[in-house]
């Protein structure tokens, strides 16, 4: 049975390979947050009202999808922000809230949980998402990721920029 599987096994990965897809880069500028939370005693998710949009693989037959980026903030954090994925418009979602060029969402209705982004005392953190959600997305070329927020955010952050995004693709059988 042994002598069978591993064949078996090379052949399988030699019909899959890993692509890059640049999805570019996106600023969620949180100056416009209302003062209070929409959404009292929950926390939220915030969306920028488009979608990020880019080039999806020329294949079809996409296994899975590791997005890694470097977050950057206006102004050091000491704080771990969770990010969230959506296929759909969350400003036509009636259980979220537009704001500006901004989209509330309460945490249950935001999507899928996507990874998270620790900034540890600086403006700059490196981060990886993964999820089913990443992969659907990358596959059509459409996606709006969102930050949770939860409580007041620290004094003078403005905006955080997502950058350098870029999706290892491993497509094949």
């Amino acid at each position: 049975m042994r002598r069978l599987f591993f064949p078996l096994a090379l052949l399988l990965a030699a019909c899959s390979y890993t692509l890059t897809v640049d999805l570019g880069s996106m600023t969620l500028n949180l100056s416009g947050l209302p003062p209070t939370n929409p959404f009292p005693g929950n926390a939220y998710v915030v969306f920028p009202k488009d979608p990020q949009t880019f080039n999806p693989p020329p294949v079809d037959v996409v296994r899975g999808v590791r997005l890694e980026g470097r977050a950057v903030a206006n102004v050091p954090l000491d704080a771990t922000l969770a990010v969230y994925g959506r296929l759909q418009n969350p400003g036509q979602d009636l259980e979220c809230w537009s704001f500006g060029n901004l989209v509330l969402c309460p945490e249950a209705s935001a999507g899928e949980r996507l990874g998270e982004v620790a900034f540890k005392g600086g403006d700059q953190a490196l981060f990886v998402l993964e999820g089913e959600t990443l992969t659907q997305g990358v596959r059509q070329g459409k996606l709006w990721f969102g930050l949770r927020v939860d409580g007041a955010l620290p004094p003078g952050l403005g905006e955080i920029r997502l950058e350098e995004l870029k999706a290892r693709v491993t497509v094949g059988l």
